[in-house]
Order: structure tokens, then sequence, then C-alpha cells
């Protein structure tokens, strides 16, 4: 039997609880969702934030769908905090799970928020996203070696 409240022990309260990716990410999200208010283009600053414009169209595809899909607008905490958000902490929890390839935990965690075809859309985003850094994480091992 498993319990959905041991998933909720591995989510994270700060940046400083989270592994450095998934801070760079919170980060660039609360600057994807800061410029997009203010009227900017967020995909130059996440980009260079990311170090990669294939993760950042990668997180804002992730945002285009939680912003559908979430029940109450998406908050974030200011770019310079070092507490995480609810919803943060959430978005941490899933990536996490995702990028493991747990979908079990990642349904046990949002179930209760998201709907299935909901879920399906951002587990599978959120996944790409694990790919998509261990590839470049990879590739980037690979050039420090070779050179």
């Amino acid at each position: 039997m498993t319990y959905w409240w041991r998933d909720m022990l591995n989510q994270p309260a700060d940046l400083g609880s989270a592994t450095l990716f998934e801070a760079r990410l919170v980060v660039a999200t609360r600057i994807a969702i800061f410029a997009h208010k203010s009227g900017a283009d967020p995909a130059p600053h996440v980009a260079e934030r990311l170090g990669s414009a294939l993760l950042s169209n990668q997180l804002s595809l992730i945002l285009e769908a939680i912003g559908q899909a979430w029940p109450e607008p998406f908050c974030v905490s200011r770019p310079c905090c070092g507490r995480l958000s609810p919803d943060e902490t959430m978005f941490v929890a899933m990536l996490r799970a995702a990028m493991r390839g747990n979908r079990a935990a990642f349904d046990r965690q949002s179930c209760e928020m998201l709907a299935e075809d909901a879920r399906t859309l951002i587990y599978n985003l959120m996944w790409q996203v694990g790919k998509i850094e261990a590839a470049q994480t990879s590739l980037a091992s690979r050039s420090r070696h070779s050179g």
C-alpha cells in the first residue's frame, strides 16, 4: 500500500532545498510570469536564465498548460525570494515525479486539483524537460572531456 503523504515529504519549502536545476526552473518561471505581466517577451530572459532556448520553449509550454488547467491563478514568489509559494512547491514536486518517470506519484500529488487530460499533458511536458536537461548535461560533459 502506498501513502500519498510520502510524496509530500519530498517537496521543498524553499529554493535551498531544491536541486540547482529545479531552482533555475522556478526562478525562470518567476521571470516568465513577471515579464509576461509587464508586457515584455519573457523568452530571451528565460532562455538566458536556463542557458537554453529549447528549455525556455518547453517551460513556456508547461506554463501555458498550467495556466489553462490550474483552478486558480498560478502564484509565484518574487524572483529574489528564497521561499517557494504553495504553487511553486507543487510545481517542483510534480516536476520531480515527472523527471523520474513516476506517473503514479505525479497523479497522487495533482489528481485532486487537475483533470486527467491536464495531468497527462503537464506530465508529458515535464517529463520532456527531464529528457532535454539530461541530453544537454551529457553533451556539456562530453564537450568538457574532449576539450
